[in-house]
């Protein structure tokens, strides 16, 4: 049975619902495309919510709208993942997750489309992503392309290789 769902902004009390989200979604669906050693460093990492998105105004969770469980969310930037300085136009597509029960309805697509017309809203050209390997085609149907393999340190010996994908906002 399909549950419509609604978007909103994320704020800083949704952040135990994050780290549901994450624990549930990342652990089931990465493992297709990364070994074991890959995720042990890294899921301690990518299933805890960020200060820095919950506070945003531009990071979204979809919410099941007949349980208001979280499954799904995302946003963007203009500040890359790793805090870099860039291009005052391009944003950065961040943190996006959808809970695996509940892919294939329209909840990361409906996350990306409010992503894009935030940021689009805010002045930004292009928008930059880090993409999992998971996610690669995902990124691709909604019309990103692939910049290059890059590999991520999300701390000290901890490495995520992904994939550096861009889109121009019209």
């Amino acid at each position: 049975m399909r549950h419509p769902f609604f978007i909103r902004p994320a704020q800083r009390d949704d952040r135990d619902a994050l780290n549901r989200l994450f624990s549930a979604s990342y652990p089931e669906l990465l493992p297709q495309d990364y070994d074991a050693e890959v995720l042990e460093g890294a899921l301690p990492l990518i299933t805890r919510a960020q200060d820095a998105l919950l506070t945003s105004g531009t990071y979204f969770l979809a919410e099941c709208a007949e349980t208001d469980e979280v499954v799904g969310a995302g946003g963007w930037t203009d500040f890359g993942p790793l805090r870099g300085a860039g291009d005052a136009h391009q944003g950065h597509v961040r943190h996006v997750a959808t809970r695996a029960d509940w892919l294939r309805r329209g909840v990361a697509k409906a996350l990306i489309e409010v992503t894009l017309a935030s940021a689009g809203a805010h002045g930004m050209t292009k928008l930059s992503c880090m993409s999992t390997h998971t996610a690669q085609a995902f990124y691709r149907m909604m019309g990103f392309s692939e910049q290059g393999e890059v590999e991520l340190t999300l701390a000290p010996g901890v490495h995520f290789p992904a994939v550096q994908m861009q889109m121009a906002l019209n």
